[in-house]
């Protein structure tokens, strides 16, 4: 550069120095913040910033075994501009031999100036700016699913951030919220009130626990344990726990424990349990969902339940467990073996929670319901049949079911009946539900488990809350036709005329299961 000899990286979208070093300097007795500001109006020209340094605010001087860091924070109109700061390095000598610079150059700055005249365009009246008030009612709702209220906001500052690149005026918020645990910094339009940016300030640490994939009998591929079998340790999996918060309990990015009275905590997010053991449920929920999760996001659903759930592991004495469409959580029961150690049972519920995301209120009667069994079995059956003996992979709940079922192997229910639509149609959901189940497992089975999933998870978006069976194979066909072109209508249609559930366009549209009176 032409002000100073050094080497020079670009900024990428600015064109303006990023990073200066190797500079050339020499040594001064000078106060840090003299030397630094003496190069930096130097250099002004070449950074686009006014030669008076008029919009830089010194901040401070930090001291290292590297010398001396010289921090500024730029400003526009008397208010911060998040994020552009520059720092200038000097060591023990008082030489200058680093600079990062990320401040906001005058061309861009104009932008502004800009867009500020054209949301002023047109009004008759400058747009309202939103009081500090208005700002906080709108962060708080944004904090969300987070409980917060104003004691909760730790900070509020007016300050300009760059939203697209270009620094717009906007409310900072700093909101430590709770139930569950969360601590946000969040930036709102001051004029529009449009959420410009929510930053999860919460620092994530990988742990470790011991879990059942699925399940012991799958794992040992032993259909002969029972609830008070001796567990061997080959039935055990030690795993990473991704992404735990900082608060030495299990919570991250899509599973909370917050629900579970007592629960447990670890400093060291050490979580090395077994099923005498309660914590161990804990370990079970917080890696099998959060695990799902990431897989339905691979496969590129990114906005279905991307968001913690809230998980009581022991909160029904019964051999039942439940998701609640009010409270958008789930409750495992105890009841024989508990739901919470089977990772089928995790799933089933959690395949409930995922259907009610998608469609709000999925499945209050009728087939729809009989549909939202059937996907919770489905989701836990795919997901985990590699991992299983053949005989296991066309069953969910095989730990859970050696408690109650004398069926071989022991399952809460299988994917692969033969029942047709609609004579075998009881009115009972659980019953019904394989009907759609074995549908759907005929799907994977003949176009993989990748293109199955997706096309299955994709297909409950062009669904109502009272779907029917027949409404729902026709949704699967058009999702089919949007992801693949329809290659895989023909199998898709078969697969559901030879179930009944559509009519035979080669017979009269007759129906496969309709009875013979």
């Amino acid at each position: 550069m032409k002000s100073l000899k050094a080497k020079v990286e670009k900024h990428p979208e600015r064109n303006v120095p990023r990073r200066i070093y190797d500079i050339d300097s020499k040594a001064s007795k000078e106060k840090p913040e003299n030397v630094a500001e003496s190069v930096l109006k130097r250099i002004a020209p070449e950074l686009k910033i006014k030669p008076d340094l008029s919009q830089l605010n010194f901040e401070q001087v930090k001291e290292s075994i590297l010398g001396k860091h010289v921090l500024y924070q730029q400003q526009y109109q008397g208010k911060p501009i998040s994020g552009a700061w520059i720092r200038i390095d000097i060591d023990n000598d008082g030489k200058v031999y680093n600079i990062l610079n990320d401040l906001v150059p005058e061309p861009v700055l104009k932008k502004t100036e800009k867009l500020e005249t054209k949301k002023a365009a047109g009004a008759d009246s400058p747009p309202h700016q939103l009081t500090a008030d208005e700002a906080k009612a709108i962060a708080l709702d944004a904090a969300k699913p987070s409980e917060s209220n104003l004691d909760d906001i730790l900070d509020s500052e007016l300050v300009y951030f760059p939203h697209d690149g270009i620094p717009t005026l906007a409310w900072k918020f700093i909101i430590k919220a709770k139930k569950p645990i969360a601590e946000w910094k969040i930036y709102i339009d001051a004029l529009t009130g449009a959420i410009l940016d929510k930053v999860d300030l919460l620092k994530y640490i990988d742990g470790r626990g011991r879990v059942f994939d699925p399940n012991p009998v799958a794992a040992l591929n032993d259909t002969t344990l029972e609830d008070n079998s001796k567990i061997p340790d080959a039935a055990y999996l030690e795993v990473t726990l991704k992404d735990l918060k900082n608060t030495g309990m299990l919570e991250g990015p899509f599973v909370t424990t917050s629900t579970t009275p007592n629960r447990v905590k670890r400093a060291d997010f050490t979580f090395l349990f077994k099923r005498e053991d309660r914590a161990f449920k804990e370990v079970m929920v917080y890696y099998h969902i959060d695990r799902v999760q990431r897989y339905i996001q691979e496969l590129g659903f990114n906005n279905v339940l991307n968001k913690p759930i809230e998980v009581h592991i022991d909160g029904r004495n019964d051999d039942n467990s439940h998701y609640s469409p009010a409270t958008k959580s789930l409750t495992f029961g105890t009841g024989g073996v508990d739901d919470a150690e089977d990772a089928e049972i995790i799933l089933h519920e959690y395949g409930h929670a995922i259907l009610d995301n998608q469609v709000p209120g999925f499945g209050p009667d009728g087939e729809a319901r009989a549909m939202g069994e059937a996907f919770g079995d489905y989701l836990a059956a795919s997901f985990f049949a590699d991992k299983k003996p053949a005989n296991l992979r066309p069953t969910v709940g095989n730990w859970d079911a050696v408690f109650y079922s004398g069926a071989e192997p022991p399952c809460l229910r299988r994917l692969d009946s033969n029942k047709k639509y609609p004579k075998d149609m009881t009115g009972e959901e659980h019953n019904d539900g394989e009907i759609w189940s074995a549908c759907l497992w005929e799907i994977r089975a003949a176009l993989g488990r990748t293109i199955a999933d997706r096309l299955i998870i994709a297909h409950h978006f062009l669904l109502t809350p009272k779907a029917k069976f027949e409404e729902a194979a026709d949704a699967l066909i058009t999702a089919d036709k949007n992801l693949n072109d329809g290659r895989n209508e023909k199998i898709i249609r078969d697969v559901f005329t030879r179930r009944g559930i559509l009519p035979n366009l080669k017979r009269k549209n007759k129906r496969a299961g309709v009875p013979f009176d």
